[in-house]
């Protein structure tokens, strides 16, 4: 049997390609299945059986596939996280916080380090580049008095990850200073 060469591209004729290369083959219908079933990303049967319907896949006959592997790891749903019920009905009453850094690259200021800010109510973001990890404290009593004037209204809560940034050192002196 012979294949054609289409603008460079060999069309296969049977089970041998002919011309620069030569190539036999003998891949069995179960097998072109499994193959067209990896390649289009783990389609399922039914995907495979329409695609094969419509033309679009040569070589491939309506079979049925063996366990694969891939598909159950792919299809494994996620542990969840607890979910934590707490209603807020305005803003400052659950602040969000967290830092992220060092950064391997500075920014043009030479901060490393980001602390944010999100109001669960509001959503509203405020985020504050640092050079330094320990100005931290010093960041969050500026942002706290700024966003208790603008609003009227105090802080109830503020979550955390539990970093050793807020979890140490000036936060946790001015917690006890204040009986928290």
């Amino acid at each position: 049997m012979k294949g054609t060469r289409v603008n460079g591209l060999y069309t296969l004729q049977g089970t041998t390609v002919t011309g620069d290369a030569t190539v036999c083959s003998s891949i069995s219908e179960y097998e072109t299945t499994k193959l067209w079933h990896m390649r289009s990303g783990h389609m399922s049967e039914r995907g495979l059986d329409v695609l094969s319907k419509q033309g679009l896949l040569c070589g491939h006959k309506t079979g049925k596939l063996d366990f694969c592997e891939h598909c159950v790891f792919g299809n494994r749903c996620r542990v969840m996280f607890s979910t934590t019920i707490h209603n807020t009905k305005g803003i400052l009453d659950y602040i969000h916080s967290d830092l992220w850094g060092p950064s391997r690259v500075e920014s043009h200021g030479g901060g490393r380090y980001m602390l944010t800010f999100i109001d669960d109510f509001s959503r509203k973001v405020w985020v504050f580049i640092l050079k330094h990890k320990d100005e931290t404290f010093f960041k969050f009593k500026q942002w706290k008095t700024m966003v208790e004037k603008q609003t009227g209204r105090q802080i109830k809560c503020l979550r955390t990850d539990n970093g050793l940034e807020f979890g140490g050192g000036e936060f946790s002196e001015s917690a006890r200073s204040k009986g928290l």
